[in-house]
């Protein structure tokens, strides 16, 4: 009797608005015999900027400790994408890292992690 142990391929995460410097939620991008990610395509929306603000895709192989995986100040509002290759962790978060001129910026993370 032989097993099929497969692999969903892409997830889609669409993060709850930043108001203020902070991090997200993390999501799972790692469950044993269901998903297995290390590629990530993360859409980073920036609404009523002041100056500029400092965005970051963290990563966690254990859930406790989080490193930036993808770090960018971003000047004006917009949309902007982002890819990050060959990262296999077990959690992601949307980091809104830092803000200057103002305290008025929104932040929101839509990722893809394949």
């Amino acid at each position: 009797m032989s097993f099929f142990e497969s692999y969903q391929q892409t997830v889609f995460f669409d993060l709850p608005e930043l108001r203020f410097p902070t991090t997200t939620d993390p999501v799972d991008v790692y469950t044993v015999n269901y998903l297995s990610t290390r590629n990530y395509t993360v859409l980073v929306t920036v609404s009523n900027i002041d100056t500029n603000v400092v965005v970051r895709l963290d990563g966690s192989i254990d859930g406790n400790n989080y490193g930036a995986m993808m770090s960018n100040t971003i000047t004006s509002n917009g949309t902007y994408a982002y890819n990050i290759t060959g990262f296999p962790v077990k959690k992601i978060r949307g980091n809104f890292f830092a803000e200057t001129g103002g305290v008025n910026a929104v932040v929101k993370f839509q990722i893809a992690a394949n």
